[in-house]
């Protein structure tokens, strides 16, 4: 992986404000896909015949208007790249949803059909898992030039414990699922499911003293609600014991639908996985998992690399880990030139 650095690291200079990555031309379209509604896109437009990347936003309440991924956009855009930056409404509300898979799908294989040739697609967190999903098909692997998957999972049913049991470290990952839940587990509590989605917002959003909506919403609560938020805020073993009913209450076969563990015997196009070393909403040994079982009988068409940089959603200052510079530097490498760049 290391040979790819060279071309790794003026990306991540970019990145640092280390070199100059200028404003780009970008323009907002409605891409319209065959029996399904359309989803509002920001294309970032290359040069002619340039590579095309499909970046997926993550469970952000801000979506694509998310400055985190129009950097990563405009970056991308200043290597080389056309941009797709695709909407999915259930994504952006924060909606864990057996229509995320499906979408993403559908909008790659609309993207391929636009651009007339095979383009690569990169993603964050569960929606690089459920991107993981869409593309395994063949008739996919034969149109995606690689693939960039950040802070990933492989199993669903193996991340709902670790996300809970972390929730000291990072509550929003927490928030989100009983945002999504919390009307089947507890039906009777109905004023928790406004709670969780606020909250999460407040997480998501970093709202804090006049502007957060989570302090204010909890006064209203009734008794038991007010018992249930309490419990999951100090009781670990309460949080645990949560596990199992929201395992139960997942739509059928919802965890063999949207694991990628369950699609990886198609595999063939060139993979990166990116995890952050602590992170503390999905484990870096999802990712190692993932990379153990690909076998495209090319080992180096795969990469893996847990970092100290990275972080669920974001990255630290590159000062803080200079050692960690050129590994990450190779693995950004590997994706550009993979993807054409």
């Amino acid at each position: 992986m290391i040979q790819y650095s060279f071309q790794g690291l003026p990306f991540l200079l970019k990145y640092a404000d280390m070199i100059d990555s200028p404003d780009v031309e970008m323009r907002e379209e409605q891409l319209k896909i065959p029996k399904k509604s359309s989803f509002r896109t920001k294309i970032f437009p290359g040069q002619e015949h340039s590579p095309v990347i499909y970046l997926q936003h993550g469970m952000s309440n801000r979506g694509i208007d998310d400055p985190r991924i129009l950097t990563l956009a405009k970056h991308l855009r200043n290597s080389g790249a056309t941009v797709y930056l695709p909407e999915l409404k259930e994504v952006k509300g924060l909606e864990i949803s057996d229509d995320t898979v499906p979408n993403i799908r559908a909008l790659f294989r609309e993207i391929v059909k636009i651009e007339g040739k095979a383009i690569s697609f990169l993603s964050a967190s569960f929606s690089a898992g459920m991107g993981m999903v869409a593309l395994s098909g063949k008739e996919e692997q034969k149109n995606l030039k690689s693939a960039l998957l950040v802070g990933t999972y492989s199993d669903f049913a193996d991340t709902l414990p670790f996300i809970l049991s972390n929730y000291d470290i990072d509550p929003y990952a927490v928030h989100v699922l009983l945002y999504n839940y919390i009307s089947k587990l507890q039906p009777k509590l109905s004023k928790l499911e406004e709670f969780y989605f606020e909250a999460a917002l407040d997480n998501g959003l970093k709202r804090t003293g006049e502007e957060e909506k989570s302090s204010k919403l909890i006064q209203k609560l009734g008794k038991k609600e007010k018992e249930f938020v309490y419990s999951v805020q100090s009781d670990p073993r309460f949080r645990m014991a949560l596990v199992e009913p929201i395992l139960s209450v997942l739509p059928p076969n919802f965890i063999l639908r949207n694991s990628p563990k369950n699609f990886l015997s198609d595999w063939k196009a060139p993979i990166a996985l990116l995890h952050g070393f602590d992170d503390p909403v999905i484990s870096p040994d999802e990712s190692e998992l993932l990379f153990g079982s690909l076998g495209n009988g090319k080992e180096e068409w795969k990469v893996l690399l847990k970092s100290r940089l990275i972080t669920h959603g974001d990255h630290l200052p590159f000062y803080t880990q200079l050692g960690e510079i050129p590994k990450l530097a190779g693995l950004w490498g590997f994706f550009l030139k993979k993807s054409g760049l």
